[in-house]
């Protein structure tokens, strides 16, 4: 029987402490091979952790003489997880061309701006969490790592919620990285013209185009535009102001809508709608709207051909040329108020014959429902256009009380005004309120403004 035999018991530990081995040498002066002495030579050893029992008994049945067998191992410490940022915007955003549902390729959408609104979630932070602690074959504790913190890439115009663990946005914009750190610009620059490679612009903010707008390109923003190169056929529609450093040439086709006002070098067959003002070195054979005052600056300040529609005052140098060019002017009437009149009295038609639709409708089926012989169904269409009519009448009501406030404002007429400070050509029709005049004569020098149903015209100062 194995006990009889006599053993040294040898025992190992790795440096790292986590494998105790036991070798036995035989030795006829050494102790009895048992599990006992097996296991007191581990005590002795101090080793109290991770024994393996059934290991030690298959030793002493089948010894193995000088070849150090694992009978104890520890617990390795848990790995750590390291923190984490979650992006809630496209960080790798690849400038690719968008499909249309017929299959063709819209070169013009690339989506090159991220826009963002105010208090939108950019950045999730997760917490590390630590290893968790080992046990080496001594029973001592072996500290797990700690995970590594990561810290919220927080940039301009962006601000760490209270939460601390989320990074949101301090304003509309386009959202970005800059060195590592996200932010928002609240201005968007393009250093080069827009085109094949940028695509169509459309902006929470402010845009600043280093180059020009070709043909066909469109660019949209919520604050201002300004464009240091050329417009040529495109389109820019700005709640703010827009800034055409050098101008459009429209060809027919451009078109620039500004909330506020436009400033532009010149107006080339173009149409220009402004809340406010217009003002421009030159006009040609375009079509201009604006609320408030259309100013001719510069040495030319000129408008030829064409149609302008002003709410207050024009100014301008010289207004037609001595080709007779059919020129229009009309000033005197806010043309933006008067569209949105006409665009409210349409709608306000429409609802009206939508309600009186709604109420034949209820009319049939509450006979029907008097009756007792309403369906489910049927039921159903009643509440459907009683809903319908709630949400027209309420509509209509506040169109009604818009409709009244323009009403007003039109009747009011703030008188308009023609200040010329050179020439006005033959072949100028101005209009002032409801009041026509053709020149037919040059005009050098002077104030057109109406009196009751005239026009008169007066010496410029």
């Amino acid at each position: 029987m194995s006990s009889e035999q006599k053993v040294d018991i040898k025992v190992m530990v790795t440096s790292d402490r986590l494998k105790a081995s036991v070798v036995l040498v035989q030795n006829q002066n050494g102790v009895d091979l048992t599990f006992e002495n097996v296991m007191n030579k581990l005590r002795e050893n101090k080793i109290t952790f991770g024994i393996d029992e059934e290991t030690i008994k298959r030793l002493i049945e089948n010894p193995i003489f000088g070849t150090p067998i694992v009978v104890a191992q520890g617990r390795p410490p848990g790995k750590p997880v390291d923190g984490n940022l979650i992006y809630h915007f496209d960080i790798k955003r690849e400038i690719r061309p968008k499909e249309l549902p017929d299959g063709r390729v819209d070169y013009k959408d690339l989506g090159i701006v991220q826009n963002v609104r105010k208090d939108d979630v950019l950045v999730t932070m997760i917490d590390p969490v630590d290893g968790e602690d080992g046990r080496d074959v001594f029973g001592g504790v072996i500290r797990g790592q700690k995970g590594r913190k990561v810290n919220l890439p927080r940039g301009k115009n962006t601000y760490i919620d209270a939460d601390g663990h989320t990074l949101k946005a301090a304003c509309d914009g386009q959202v970005c990285i800059i060195e590592g750190k996200v932010t928002v610009l609240n201005t968007l620059e393009i250093d080069s013209d827009i085109d094949n490679s940028t695509g169509n612009i459309n902006f929470v903010g402010n845009v600043h185009i280093k180059g020009s707008v070709l043909s066909g390109f469109k660019v949209m923003a919520e604050g201002n535009v300004e464009v240091d190169g050329i417009v040529e056929a495109a389109e820019i529609e700005a709640k703010g102001n827009v800034v055409l450093h050098k101008g459009i040439t429209g060809m027919g086709k451009g078109k620039v809508v500004a909330g506020k006002s436009v400033f532009a070098k010149f107006i080339e067959n173009a149409t220009v709608v402004a809340g406010e003002d217009v003002q421009a070195e030159a006009i040609v054979h375009s079509d201009v709207k604006c609320g408030n005052k259309l100013i001719l600056v510069g040495r030319k300040a000129s408008i030829v051909g064409g149609s302008c529609k002003v709410g207050r005052e024009v100014e301008a140098k010289v207004i037609g040329s001595y080709l007779s060019t059919t020129t229009e002017i009309e000033v005197g009437v806010d043309p933006l108020m008067v569209e949105r009149y006409r665009e409210i009295k349409k709608e306000m038609a429409e609802l009206k014959e939508n309600i009186k639709k709604c109420d034949q409708g209820i009319e049939v089926l509450r006979k029907i429902e008097s009756a007792g012989l309403l369906t489910d169904e049927k039921r159903e269409m009643l509440q459907k256009f009683t809903r319908s009519k709630i949400i027209a009448s309420e509509r209509l009501k506040a169109l009604q009380n818009e409709f009244e406030e323009i009403e007003k404002r039109l009747e009011e007429r703030n008188e308009g005004i023609v200040k010329v400070q050179d020439t006005v050509f033959p072949g100028v029709k101005i209009t002032i309120g409801n009041v026509c005049k053709l020149i037919k004569e040059p005009v050098k020098y002077c104030r057109i403004y109406r009196e009751d149903a005239d026009i008169k015209i007066a010496p410029y100062a």
